[in-house]
């Protein structure tokens, strides 16, 4: 059975996020085969699934680009503490309770929440990441998922546990072939070397020579605290960025997130080996770890920065549009600067950049030839409401706009919320499975 077609008929306003940055209004856009097929103001075919688009503002769908999504069961657990306090007394104990199912559901409930506030693809880093692989194909979402790769937490000894390091090795090899057996455009495998600090040498070399042999993407941590970064330059003699680069890791394939406490010199590296970023302000705000990461310099170099919500765990919410909205204010309030990043340096950071970053083509716009990953606006909001031509929209988008504004979300061609209801899954049967399963948090 073919995907179907559909048919969004006499859009208000289509923030296309094409190469001239066009803001069309009164178009109107078929999709056909996963693919945009036309974007125009005449007749449009008639269509399986058709919208019709009064009131309506298309964008093209989010991409969160660094979260943990099997974290939402952890959501509210471990508040208002120092992010290695809070890792190492309430985290890391609770996550040595999750089973695969309980990771399946966990992303699940993920999957459900960004499909519903727009967001259509995620950068996931975690254990059994079959498991958000399964969840994200069952909600529809696209996903690059990641094995979480811990083999010491002894940042002094850079050897760590040999059978750690087989253990680590092995489930990512099983994973990246378990995603070559699926054949799904939707889903593609990376590796996930957890940060600098909690991986061997001899493991995050193997990413490396991994990574280029197959060309995997590599998602990790860097530089997400003053004092990881201190006691790495104390232990070491450089700090994080200068020592992968000695150890020849950082490539074009490798996405760093967080990345708050950079130096120039630092800067000059990722941009120069082709690093991307995940700007994550609201978990980085929410841990405390200080400072502001130096986005708009990484910019200014040419870095492609996309964002993301961190796990909901140190978030609490997966709303893309609540991190774009942290993201333009936080950068205007350190550098005292209200010109500094604006709404539309955001939003594309929040579609384009997103889908750059994940090297997936042909997506992150809106235009013929496209992946049709759109999400649909609601404008009949208070909120966002009155609209002073293109500009006013797009300040809408990222100053006012919430995920709960989003009256549909496609994906690849498919319809994953339609109508403010998730097309796939039944709501009240996750929501009961969820609120059964916690208890294992309760128990001694």
């Amino acid at each position: 059975m073919g995907k179907p077609t559909i048919a969004l008929k006499n859009l208000d306003w289509i923030v296309t996020q094409d190469d001239s940055r066009r803001i069309l209004k009164g178009y109107s856009i078929y999709i056909e085969d996963g693919i945009i097929a036309d974007v125009s103001t005449g007749s449009i075919p008639e269509a399986d699934y058709t919208l019709q688009g009064g009131w309506k503002a298309a964008i093209p769908g989010l991409v969160n680009l660094h979260t943990h999504a099997a974290m939402t069961l952890l959501r509210s657990y471990a508040e208002d503490m120092p992010l290695e306090e809070w890792l190492r007394t309430r985290i890391w104990p609770a996550e040595r309770k999750l089973t695969a199912d309980l990771c399946y559901l966990g992303a699940l409930l993920a999957c459900m929440e960004m499909a519903r506030s727009g967001t259509t693809c995620f950068l996931d880093m975690y254990y059994h990441p079959e498991e958000s692989v399964k969840a994200a194909l069952k909600v529809g979402m696209r996903i690059v998922a990641s094995v979480g790769i811990i083999d010491t937490f002894d940042p002094e000894d850079r050897r760590s546990d040999l059978k750690l390091r087989i253990y680590s090795r092995r489930s990512a090899e099983r994973f990246i072939d378990y995603v070559k057996s699926l054949g799904d455009d939707r889903v593609k495998a990376a590796l996930g070397p957890h940060a600098p600090y909690t991986c061997s040498d001899d493991t995050l070399m193997w990413v490396r020579d991994r990574s280029e042999r197959e060309n995997l993407l590599v998602h990790i941590h860097l530089a997400e605290t003053r004092g990881e970064q201190s006691r790495f330059e104390k232990m070491y003699g450089r700090r994080e960025i200068e020592y992968l680069d000695s150890l020849g890791f950082l490539t074009d394939r490798v996405i760093a997130a967080h990345c708050v406490w950079l130096s120039p010199r630092e800067i000059e590296i990722i941009a120069s080996r082709r690093v991307k970023v995940a700007h994550c302000p609201i978990s980085n705000l929410k841990l405390a770890v200080g400072g502001v990461a130096p986005i708009p310099d990484m910019i200014g170099k040419g870095v492609v920065v996309g964002l993301g919500t961190d796990g909901a765990a140190s978030n609490n919410s997966l709303d893309m549009f609540e991190t774009m909205k942290a993201t333009a204010l936080i950068h205007k309030w350190y550098r005292w600067d209200p010109t500094t990043l604006p709404a539309w340096r955001v939003l594309e950071a929040a579609t384009i950049q997103g889908y750059r970053a994940l090297g997936i083509d042909k997506a992150g716009y809106i235009g013929i030839g496209a992946r049709a990953d759109i999400a649909i606006i609601d404008l009949r909001k208070p909120r966002l409401q009155p609209i002073h031509g293109a500009e006013g929209l797009i300040s809408n988008i990222v100053y006012a706009c919430s995920g709960s504004d989003v009256h549909s979300t496609i994906v690849d061609g498919e319809p994953v919320v339609w109508y403010n209801r998730i097309v796939n899954i039944d709501e009240e049967e996750v929501y009961e499975r969820v609120a059964d399963a916690i208890r294992v948090f309760r128990e001694a």
